[in-house]
């Protein structure tokens, strides 16, 4: 039974596709030489037929690389520059959290105290929230967009700030007890908007142009917090119809905080600057927008201010993204290289994740071939007298066996790779990698010790 099941298993895996993963390490990269040529074939769909994206690749604090793709008018047949202003939907979420920190600072808020201290017309939970909370989505506040679904609103301009914040309020009860799990909430950053009114006197829009557009130098962003306002070299955002590409953009971008930014690259690129050289009011602005959240039990999550932390390729990471109407946008910082990569879209089928990893895969590979230089060997299962080859090749890993088409892997986390319906685990023992399972859903891992 293993027998046939281990060739089924073998069978699938030399015909199906797969993508993989690094170490940490920092390996010298000269930037300069990278074919840019190739980092525009991954944008080759968009055309002056169709919306697309803009493109910003930083390091050490320098646009280094910057493009647009596609169009950001379609009626009147205007081009993506890097001077596009897009509406960045939840990437938003980072600069109304530095709105927050920036008021803890100047002693007009405590992130710890009672919300409804400050914000008055808030009902009594059970268990009070924290602006804390709200920062890092452990409030358990029930989602904006689930709520107004509920009542039957769609995304459409028929609610105001007012009544968005009349809505808020009315709901007494939370999802999950405060600080015990994390739950994304539009609600609580809409809230934050409130919050900065109730304490500066200023709407959130003023209050960050002080703080941070200014001093930064970005001249470009707001918040959109009026929808009647022109806004020169707006990107319009698309979707697929059944007759080509339709319009896709209603102006209810009043309701900001967790959403309603606009940017282009070149001033977002200023802010990625920023957290290599502080130019904003905010002290100490890398460390406290990288300060991840912490539950009741002390467990650290993967949130910090409005930016998730993580891994690509084993590669740490620092961002966020964005969705919202035909609005598509992605953020990503590898910290261990300073290099950046921002792409926004204005189509609702584009994925901007998407294209930020494979423009990393372009600007890293050096990086990645280091790191996967430990995965390379040869395989061996005795008992079914069967070999792979893992080798690296441009950055990425493959899997091989005898002369038939090679796979590349695909990295999920550590050591684990996937490949289609299956994973491919690496076993370390104290001198590196010893052995690879292989397994499937409802097949038992088959072991294939490393001969060198």
């Amino acid at each position: 039974m293993i027998n046939s099941l281990l060739k089924v298993l073998l069978a699938t895996l030399l015909f199906t596709s797969l993508s993989v993963n690094l170490n940490a390490q920092s390996v010298p990269i000269d930037f300069s030489r990278v074919d840019t040529a190739e980092v525009d074939s991954i944008f080759s769909d968009y055309t002056i037929d169709t919306p697309g994206c803009a493109l910003g690749v930083t390091h050490q604090g320098s646009l280094i690389y910057s493009k647009g793709y596609g169009m950001a008018n379609m009626d009147y047949g205007i081009p993506i520059q890097p001077d596009s202003k897009f509406m960045i939907a939840s990437i938003s979420k980072q600069f109304a959290a530095a709105a927050l920190l920036m008021m803890e600072q100047e002693g007009l808020l405590d992130l710890d105290e009672n919300l409804q201290t400050y914000i008055p017309e808030l009902p009594d939970y059970e268990i009070p929230i924290t602006s804390r909370q709200m920062i890092h989505h452990t409030s358990g506040m029930r989602d904006l967009f689930s709520l107004l679904a509920l009542n039957d609103v769609g995304l459409d301009n028929t609610t105001t700030p007012e009544a968005t914040f009349e809505l808020l309020t009315r709901i007494s009860r939370l999802n999950t007890e405060p600080n015990t799990k994390y739950n994304y909430s539009n609600s609580t950053y809409f809230l934050m908007s409130v919050l900065v009114e109730n304490l500066t006197g200023k709407t959130l829009r003023e209050y960050t142009k002080e703080h941070f557009f200014d001093p930064i130098g970005m001249d470009d962003t707001h918040f959109h917090d009026d929808t009647g306002m022109i806004v020169k070299n707006r990107a319009e955002s698309y979707r697929p119809t059944g007759n080509g590409v339709g319009r896709f953009y209603r102006d209810n971008l009043d309701r900001v905080g967790a959403r309603g930014l606009f940017t282009t690259i070149e001033d977002f690129a200023k802010w990625d600057a920023n957290f290599l050289e502080n130019r904003s009011n905010l002290e100490n602005f890398r460390e406290k927008m990288l300060s991840v959240g912490v539950f009741n039990d002390g467990t650290e999550m993967d949130y910090a201010a409005g930016i998730r932390l993580s891994e690509y390729r084993k590669i740490d990471t620092f961002g966020h993204g964005g969705n919202y109407m035909g609005f598509r946008t992605n953020y990503m910082h590898f910290p261990d290289y300073e290099l950046g990569i921002i792409v926004f879209c204005n189509r609702s089928n584009i994925s901007p994740a998407a294209h930020s990893r494979e423009v990393a895969d372009v600007y890293l590979r050096d990086a990645y071939s280091e790191i996967f230089n430990e995965y390379v060997g040869e395989y061996h299962n005795d008992s079914f007298r069967t070999s792979f080859d893992v080798i690296s090749e441009d950055g990425k890993l493959y899997l091989l066996r005898g002369l038939r088409q090679k796979e590349e892997l695909s990295w999920s986390r550590n050591d684990e790779f996937r490949a289609g319906g299956f994973s491919v685990k690496f076993i370390r023992n104290g001198n590196g990698i010893e052995s690879m399972k292989l397994s499937s859903g409802r097949t038992a891992n088959i072991t294939f010790e490393r001969k060198n």
